[in-house]
């Protein structure tokens, strides 16, 4: 299979990406607010946050919360909820209850409207923008670094969210482990995103997909769908391992697509579910990673392979990776101002 990589370096996207472990270094290295919003979320009185996002962020938001059910002896209850479930004063809140709003651009309509409809305060917010809506109604932020965005789909600013959110994380709970992991998340990431540039392009386009991964990959697995979805205008679903060995399974014919997750352990449920997908005959794709990485770090490990596939599989129908045609609607249901 020829490589696209000529192709892929004329893109936006392809350019943000490669830019991605330099912001993530660098958002890392400045740890901008991480002490004060780990701060606000174990401040006395608290019991629960909550921790919500849209797309990339929600995807993020759930690899916080899988992050957290690791903590032996956990200060606070973690808990993700989509950001349609807070709009507009829909969710419950209780007494000792935080939220961590999760949003790149800092302008997601739902976590505004959560917040204007009473959200608990103090507030906790991972942005790349202190001086949106949402970074300014924060009571404490943690700043991501974000140098560009050519393309609509977020690639430094999910990445640097993963971080901060996992540094904001290591803070709350006294995990030195985790925090010198996010602090080499960047030149992991760096490595991951030279050998994809140089991995061949599919055999051809696929009618539709699934992806898969076990615990902290389950994140990267529904943002590699998403990633898909948005740069290759394909119907592509994100899973659980089990959930895809079985229920995604019914979608994998010949002429579809099938994409793996490893995380850095060996996962014999994921071989289990790449033989059982095979069997109905779609195209096979294993992103890898980082076989040495903290586990936790699994969604930004997958990233550089996602956009290489999604780019390539977007060039195969001669789309544009860095223009879809859904970003008029996004803006309209997403974006608060």
């Amino acid at each position: 299979m020829a490589s696209h990589a000529p192709r892929r370096d004329g893109t936006g996207l392809w350019a943000d990406l490669l830019l991605t472990p330099t912001t993530v270094t660098a958002t890392a290295a400045a740890a901008d607010g991480f002490d004060d919003v780990a701060a606000v979320l174990t401040a006395p009185g608290v019991r629960r946050v909550i921790v919500t996002g849209n797309g990339a962020q929600w995807h993020v938001a759930l690899a916080l919360w899988l992050a957290w059910l690791d903590v032996p002896e956990p200060p606070v209850e973690i808990l993700a909820v989509p950001g349609g479930l807070v709009a507009r004063g829909a969710f419950r809140w209780r007494e000792g209850d935080r939220l961590l709003a999760l949003s790149s651009s800092g302008e997601f309509r739902d976590v505004i409207e959560a917040i204007e409809a009473g959200a608990p305060r103090p507030i906790a917010a991972v942005t790349a923008n202190a001086g949106s809506t949402i970074g300014a109604a924060a009571e404490a932020r943690a700043l991501v670094v974000v140098e560009t965005l050519r393309a609509r789909t977020h690639t430094q600013g999910y990445a640097g969210a993963l971080v901060a959110g996992l540094g904001v994380l290591a803070r709350m709970s006294g995990d030195d482990g985790l925090r010198a992991a996010t602090e080499g998340a960047g030149a992991r990431m760096a490595a991951l995103a030279d050998a994809a540039g140089t991995t061949p392009s599919p055999a051809g386009r696929p009618h539709a997909g699934v992806c898969v991964g076990t615990g902290p990959a389950w994140p990267a697995a529904l943002h590699t769908a998403l990633c898909l979805r948005e740069v290759s205008i394909l119907p592509v679903d994100g899973y659980e391992t089990r959930e895809g060995a079985t229920t995604g399974r019914f979608s994998t014919v010949p002429g579809d697509l099938s994409v793996t997750i490893a995380g850095p352990r060996p996962d014999p449920l994921l071989d289990e579910a790449a033989g059982i997908l095979a069997e109905g005959g779609a195209e096979m794709v294993h992103i890898t990673g980082d076989a040495d990485a903290d586990p936790r770090l699994a969604p930004a490990m997958a990233l550089p392979q996602a956009i290489a596939l999604a780019i390539d599989l977007a060039l195969l129908a001669d789309l544009d990776p860095d223009a879809p045609s859904w970003a008029g609607a996004y803006d309209r249901t997403s974006r608060g101002r």
